[in-house]
């Protein structure tokens, strides 16, 4: 029966009015009720269309169109009387009577389709009423209602089609409510599922892998690529690979290239709707097959880790903001399980660099508790002490390696070494008893501020001391013997200075200059030897521990002035000018007179001899004595002469060297002098140092206590 009879029938009979109008009431609760009671959208739809088609309400064809934002399209949704219908047809934008609906929001009735421009003909005749749905202010689709008689709708169906469309569009947005809770509970438990996935395995390549594939699974998509940044290198590494159309795998990206280069760089994602057509498409992916690209950088607060990007092949697959979301939510997940996988695979390979150092070590090196016993040893520690790690661990060092006579000092080391890094020279025991001279070094291990233990590092060095003891026995036995023999050596010299003067005054009296000369020579020559005797038998007695100090109170005035007396002959022989320079009043020092004379001429020969036509100066000033709380004397001699570079200044203070191989022959000398004025100022308890520039001459300044005590050489 078709809307109009049905009124005609009504208005006939009042008993058949109550009757159609109880009928109504109940197919229109019931129409309510399904409505209701559908769980998902497809649900309202179908509860709708079935609902209307009631016998009591008497709608024949129906049908409802969902509208695709993204064509304009009106996809059917769910039908009733329309044949060979399928079930996803499409009304596309500008074709048929409902796109009014969608335009306006408004219900619009067609009384006779076949007189209406654009209708798509369904039924050869009839009328039409097309209702909007609306969630939230916004058409989403329309319900279609046809009759095959025309003009078969009036009021009273215009208000139960839009009651009807109403109480759907409630419908729908509660199910698109409750569909996206759904899906972000969905979401979440994927993503919580792909967390404990993820930070199961530290493993860096199956991680890598793990990330790709979870999000691809994530998205729905049909491939995409991860890479990691490289921070020295400003690039990005493409570390995984799946199914871009070849394998990217080991790709470098630099900053601002390709789809994951721009999103390191711009440090947001990005969608690229068409990759082909985009103008920022790097050169290393012209032969790839993919359409769409959705790309995001990986990050850990602002700090860059990488990118992943995800592509679809499939041209109707579009990339939308919801896509984009579940990337971005994705993305820092897979960023801390990268960085996770990255820090254990380095930790591993440092771990694994120790280890190695430690087992190849050639000094043996043992780790302790902090109760002292072993945990590890290396095989350079088995085969110094002749235990096993296995026969080592657990127990006490000090007990394993020491004997009763150096357990104390053992002990008192480990100690030590709990609190700070330690060093030392001693004597250790092997498993089999014998003993040996070892170096030892003891530091402390803290681990996230806590001390856990230490390690101790065993260096033999029994041949070392065997040779030291060697060379020091014969360096003894030599300054022993130069200085035992310094009677012997010096008084056959001091023979021939003396005869050479009683010949020299015998020749010039009479009269034969030429042999003069000839003894002066003699004579010359025989005090330049004795002088460098005296400087080597010098420095044999202090190495020989035989030199002594003989304290005495004297005049820093006189001593000046003789010095000053002394040296200027070798002042003027390079035609040099000398200045003094001291207070009114230089004052009194106790200490060796002879020693401190030797020191100051030896420093004014050196700068007489590396001076021409220059200045030297000698300056003395009394200062406070910081380590004794008394008063000191310092002493400058400085010259203006060639000065010395930082390489020659290293070489100065040693014995029988000068600053180069060039300055002996130049110069002269054995390089005694100043070895011997720095042990002579150490044994008085001060010090020389000096200060010197290439070209612009040298400074030696001499600190000596005002009183100086008995010393031992």
């Amino acid at each position: 029966m078709t809307s109009s009879r049905r009124t005609a029938a009504r208005r006939s009979n009042p008993r058949v009015q109550r009757d159609d109008m109880a009928r109504r009431q109940a197919a229109l609760l019931r129409l309510s009720t399904a409505i209701a009671a559908a769980t998902d959208e497809v649900g309202v739809y179908r509860s709708m269309v079935n609902g209307l088609h009631d016998e009591a309400l008497g709608y024949n064809f129906l049908g409802a169109f969902l509208l695709d934002e993204i064509t304009g399209d009106r996809v059917l949704q769910a039908s009733v009387g329309w044949q060979d219908v399928p079930h996803d047809w499409r009304v596309h934008r500008g074709e048929g009577l409902s796109e009014r609906a969608l335009q306006d929001g408004q219900l619009h009735y067609t009384p006779d389709v076949t007189h209406a421009a654009g209708y798509m003909p369904s039924l050869a005749s009839g009328s039409e009423v097309d209702v909007p749905l609306r969630v939230d202010g916004r058409t989403i689709g329309v319900l279609v209602v046809e009759s095959s008689d025309p003009n078969a709708f009036g009021a009273e169906d215009f208000e139960i089609l839009t009651a009807a469309a109403n109480q759907a569009s409630i419908a729908i947005g509660r199910a698109r409510l409750l569909a996206e809770e759904r899906r972000r509970v969905e979401e979440h438990r994927a993503l919580l599922d792909t967390m404990a996935d993820l930070s199961s395995d530290l493993e860096l390549p199956r991680v890598l892998q793990a990330v790709l594939s979870r999000a691809v699974t994530l998205l729905g998509v049909t491939g995409g690529e991860v890479a990691i940044y490289e921070e020295q290198a400003k690039q990005l590494v493409v570390v995984a690979s799946e199914n871009i159309g070849k394998d990217s795998t080991g790709t470098r990206l630099g900053l601002g290239e390709g789809a994951m280069g721009h999103v390191a760089r711009t440090r947001e994602p990005l969608i690229i709707p068409s990759y082909h057509e985009w103008l920022g498409r790097s050169g290393q992916y012209a032969d790839v097959t993919v359409h769409s690209v959705m790309a995001a950088p990986l990050l850990i607060g602002r700090r860059l880790v990488g990118a992943i990007a995800t592509v679809h092949s499939d041209q109707n697959r579009i990339f939308g903001p919801e896509d984009l979301r579940l990337l971005t939510m994705f993305a820092p997940q897979a960023a801390i399980a990268i960085e996770n996988a990255r820090l254990y695979a380095a930790a591993q390979r440092q771990k694994q660099y120790f280890e190695d150092l430690v087992l190849n070590n050639p000094v043996a090196i043992v780790t302790l508790d902090t109760n002292h016993n072993v945990v590890s040893c290396n095989p350079a520690f088995e085969e110094l002490f002749g235990y096993s790690q296995v026969e080592a661990i657990g127990r006490n060092l000090d007990e394993l390696i020491s004997t009763e006579a150096t357990r104390s000092e053992a002990v008192e080391y480990t100690r030590q070494a709990l609190d700070r890094p330690i060093h030392g020279i001693g004597r250790r025991r092997r498993k089999d008893d014998s003993l040996v001279d070892v170096e030892v070094l003891g530091v402390p291990v803290i681990v996230a501020g806590e001390r856990v233990g230490l390690m101790g590092l065993y260096h033999d060095i029994s041949e070392l001391l065997a040779a030291r003891r060697e060379a020091e026995a014969a360096n003894s036995a030599k300054s022993q013997f130069l200085a035992s023999m310094s009677h012997e050596l010096r008084t056959p010299l001091n023979a021939i200075i003396g005869y050479s003067e009683m010949v020299q005054e015998e020749v010039e009296d009479l009269g034969q200059p030429g042999l003069a000369s000839d003894v002066t020579k003699i004579r010359t020559a025989g005090r330049h030897l004795l002088a460098l005797i005296n400087d080597i038998l010098d420095l044999s007695k202090i190495e020989a521990g035989k030199m002594e100090l003989y304290l005495e109170t004297f005049e820093l005035q006189g001593l000046l002035e003789e010095v000053a007396t002394t040296i200027q002959p070798m002042v003027e022989k390079n035609g040099n000018r000398l200045v003094v320079s001291t207070p009114a009043e230089p004052g009194r020092m106790h200490a060796d007179l002879t020693k401190v004379r030797q020191i100051l001429l030896n420093l004014l020969s050196n700068a007489c001899k590396f001076t021409q036509g220059g200045t030297i100066t000698l300056t003395l000033e009394r200062e406070d004595d910081l380590s004794s709380g008394g008063k000191a004397v310092a002493v400058a001699v400085s010259d203006t002469g060639v000065g010395m570079t930082p390489v020659q200044m290293d070489r100065l203070f040693e014995a029988f060297a000068q600053a180069e191989a060039s300055t002996t022959s130049k110069y002269g000398g054995t390089g005694l002098g100043l070895a011997i004025t720095k042990r002579f100022c150490e044994m008085m308890g001060g010090d020389v140092t000096v200060r010197s520039e290439a070209g612009r001459g040298s400074t030696f300044t001499v600190r000596l206590p005002a009183t100086v005590g008995a010393r031992l050489p």
